[in-house]
């Protein structure tokens, strides 16, 4: 018995799908016949001269699927899938005929129809409706479909297409960490990452997302990324959004076990610093590694283990108050000239048990301890630098009176130099047009510079303190400040010598 049934959908309808689309829906609908661990021993093709087969054995449904917009074989079932038979196949249907040109038979169970086209009338228009010439014979336990007119190009599209699909034995899966279940995660193989799979263009081809069992996006690690019950209103769009992709990664990482955590951490190092740049950072890695480091702290052997590996850490979270960046100021020059070598990481690490980086600098003896000056041979180093300051930098230097002496005591301390400045606001500028950023309240000198053969480093240690009075080290202000008094003192020569020679008389 054969019948042609017209389809709602003409052939100007405005759709035009891409070849790998076409295909993948096709696909989709024998994937969501039989469960994903079954899919690759179950799920059987063949390609020859044009023509690509694809079937599924002991799998059989009615063909009205096919006929309805929405419907789906697995409507009942609590699998998370991304396709719909009537839906899928007829528009891909459309897309292969119309535009691919292709021949396309279904069958299963008592059934065969074979995609053509009708011609007709709506409101006297003569018009071309797609429809299937059903065939009703013997039943079968297979569900196939054949396409004939493939060429080579789409049929090594076709094997992508597959590949698209999440299955254990996929190809782009690499060792497997961890496996709840809806979720999974993997390493990510060394096949490659086709360019017609879904991927987001900041994190590149690297590693790979699936969500509802499709490849739907990519992250820059070497993981893969499972989520199966992820769904969104806009079928449309087939790559993720940055923000979902991190979404996926922080749910992801709060369902695993501590050892699997561990493992993910490390595939992540370079993140660790990672930090949030506000309130609302929705591409922050910050809040998956600290859901990965929470899940590490379930295990004291996990943990023992991870600090073992990496002894190095030290954590930095953000500063806020000037006194805090000072610290981490003085902290980052201890750790530039300390031997032992460190990795700054986000203060998610604190969970483990690392040292912050003000907390080791401290420990270290590297922070600076700073006193008051006590002994009048500093004292009357001071007042050189300050008379010297007078004549050379008349107008240069715009301040009330010079910054208060204060001496640096501890000789592991970094810093040779140090100002404490206080933000000015009110508006001046010095004789060269330099905008006066601050107030220099402060200038620490190091103890070890009080001595005989120390006067030009003591001179240069002053002036770039008092520098600071056009802005902080990175400031631009502060960099032509520093070069234009330079210039300055080197056309004074004279002041400079004669400084030199008070200084030389002190250590007689």
């Amino acid at each position: 018995m054969k019948k042609t049934i017209p389809l709602n959908i003409v052939f100007t309808y405005p759709v035009h799908w891409k070849t790998f689309e076409i295909l993948r829906d096709f696909v989709q609908n024998f994937y969501d016949s039989v469960p994903c661990n079954e899919w690759y021993h179950r799920f059987q093709y063949e390609y020859c001269n044009g023509s690509l087969s694809m079937w599924v054995d002991n799998q059989s449904f009615s063909y009205e699927w096919l006929l309805h917009i929405g419907a789906s074989t697995k409507t009942n079932s609590s699998k998370s899938h991304a396709g719909y038979f009537g839906e899928g196949f007829k528009i891909a249907s459309l897309c292969a005929y119309r535009d691919k040109k292709w021949k396309i038979r279904m069958s299963s169970s008592n059934w065969r129809l074979d995609v053509v086209n009708v011609d007709k009338k709506i409101d006297n228009q003569s018009v071309k409706m797609l429809a299937y010439d059903v065939t009703i014979g013997k039943k079968t336990e297979k569900t196939k479909l054949l396409l004939e007119g493939v060429s080579e190009y789409d049929f090594n599209l076709f094997k992508t297409v597959i590949k698209s699909f999440y299955f254990p034995e996929n190809i782009l899966l690499g060792k497997p960490i961890w496996a709840g279940k809806n979720e999974a995660i993997y390493t990510r193989s060394c096949s490659e990452y086709a360019e017609e799979l879904p991927y987001n263009d900041c994190y590149g081809r690297k590693g790979i997302v699936f969500c509802g069992y499709q490849v739907r996006g990519s992250i820059p690690f070497n993981l893969v990324v499972c989520d199966h019950t992820f769904s969104q209103s806009d079928r449309e769009r087939k790559t993720l959004f940055r923000m979902d992709v991190v979404d996926v990664l922080k749910k992801v990482a709060n369902r695993l076990p501590p050892k699997a955590a561990a493992e993910v951490l490390e595939k992540m190092r370079r993140h660790w610093l990672s930090y949030m740049k506000g309130e609302y950072d929705f591409y922050s890695w910050y809040p998956v590694i600290r859901n990965l480091v929470q899940r590490m702290t379930l295990s004291h052997t996990v943990v023992e283990d991870f600090r073992n590996k990496y002894p190095n850490l030290l954590t930095i979270s953000k500063t806020k108050t000037i006194q805090e960046r000072n610290t981490r100021a003085q902290a980052k020059t201890w750790l530039d000239s300390s031997p032992q070598r460190y990795v700054l990481v986000n203060d998610c690490f604190l969970l483990l048990g690392y040292h912050s980086l003000e907390q080791e600098c401290e420990s270290m003896g590297g922070l600076v301890n700073d006193d008051y000056v006590h002994k009048e041979l500093q004292h009357k180093c001071f007042e050189i630098l300050e008379d010297m300051c007078k004549k050379v930098y008349d107008k240069f230097f715009i301040m009330e009176k010079f910054p208060q002496r204060r001496i640096i005591v501890n000789p592991r301390a970094s810093y040779h130099g140090m100002a404490q400045i206080q933000k000015r606001y009110t508006s001046a500028r010095n004789n060269e047009g330099l905008p006066i950023r601050n107030i220099v309240q402060c200038i620490f000198l190091k103890e070890c510079i009080f001595k005989r053969e120390h006067f030009y480093d003591a001179v240069s240690t002053y002036v770039h303190e008092l520098c600071h009075m056009f802005g902080g080290d990175c400031s631009e202000n502060f960099s032509r400040g520093l070069t234009k008094s330079m210039e300055i003192l080197l056309s004074e020569i004279a002041v400079v010598e004669k400084a030199h020679a008070k200084w030389m008389d002190l250590f007689k």
